[in-house]
């Protein structure tokens, strides 16, 4: 059934393929394309186990990661979500994101796995950097954790995490992971945390050197953080001025810090519309170049808002996985 689908599917409009050939120019080799998964299990009736054959197609068209969102738990007040509209009731399944990892890597080989973006301050510290390694070491080195602060109070008081101090305890968490992930034993005596003589093992393949992206507003605060601890930048908003103004900020930090290595960027485009105002995945790969240009050099797309049926996401993949066919 599935081999069946899949030669339908196959069967992708050539206007697909010119459009990508005409508007969008040879793409620096360093470009990265990552999968969304957010919302495609509704497709397969709520299955989430959908994520596995998705991932798999993701892989197979040339897909460098697949992303999985975080919420633990949810409260009423989603009209306190300081990015417009939240897209989901408060009822809304959300499945854990290590654990959705953990399903998706057990039946890929190749593509990356990240988090886009995990809640760290609701996790302790020492048990997010044991699942974050488990993580890794199944999947051999193919994770890459997205992290953020979160902006729901609900989360916090149910995970008994103050509010109030999440920045603190985020950056102690995540101080915490890179010191276990590198050696042991380690001590640390932080504002909210306090241990001697800790062994974490196993250590993640990768090390010290998983990647971590944050998505936080970018100051200069932030970006000397992430400078010591970090990797990359995940913007929460498509504007090309944010990214741009973001980038020059966290370069600027990497610079400071004696980085060798430039800070990765991870993005979504502007979801474009039609004359209908329906989301147009054609419309919407046109800001490709332009949104790269303002800093991007990772593009995380959202097959959601393009597809209509099941049949609907091997076609539109393969329509966003051309750009780094040319």
């Amino acid at each position: 059934h599935l081999s069946l689908r899949r030669q339908r599917q196959m069967c992708i409009r050539d206007r697909c393929k010119l459009f990508v050939q005409s508007n969008i120019q040879k793409m620096d080799d360093s470009m990265r394309l990552v999968l969304g998964l957010f919302g495609l299990e509704n497709f397969y009736g709520g299955d989430i186990s959908s994520y596995i054959e998705i991932s798999q197609m993701g892989e197979e068209l040339g897909f460098d990661s697949v992303s999985v969102t975080d919420h633990v738990v949810m409260g009423k007040n989603l009209h306190k979500y300081p990015f417009g509209k939240f897209p989901l009731p408060s009822e809304a399944p959300w499945y854990e994101p290590l654990s959705l990892l953990t399903m998706i890597a057990s039946h890929t080989t190749k593509i990356k796995l990240a988090t886009a973006i995990l809640i760290a301050p609701l996790r302790n510290p020492a048990l997010l950097a044991k699942t974050v390694a488990t993580l890794d070491t199944i999947s051999k080195g193919r994770l890459e954790l997205g992290v953020g602060l979160g902006w729901q109070k609900e989360e916090f008081d149910t995970a008994g995490v103050s509010f109030e101090d999440r920045s603190e305890i985020f950056w102690e968490t995540l101080d915490i992971c890179k010191l276990l992930w590198q050696d042991s034993p380690i001590s640390f005596h932080g504002k909210h945390f306090n241990f001697d003589d800790i062994w974490c093992h196993p250590q993640p393949t990768q090390g010290q050197n998983l990647p971590l992206l944050f998505g936080l507003k970018m100051t200069h605060e932030n970006a000397q953080r992430i400078a010591k601890v970090g990797h990359g930048w995940i913007p929460i908003k498509t504007s090309r001025d944010f990214i741009s103004a973001g980038k020059d900020i966290i370069m600027e930090a990497f610079i400071k810090e004696g980085r060798q290595d430039q800070p990765r960027i991870r993005g979504q485009l502007p979801t474009c519309v039609d004359n209908n105002g329906v989301p147009n995945i054609d419309l919407t790969l046109k800001e490709l170049e332009k949104s790269m240009a303002a800093g991007l050099d990772e593009v995380e797309v959202f097959p959601i808002n393009f597809v209509q049926s099941p049949d609907d996401i091997y076609k539109v993949l393969k329509i966003i996985s051309e750009v780094k066919q040319i």
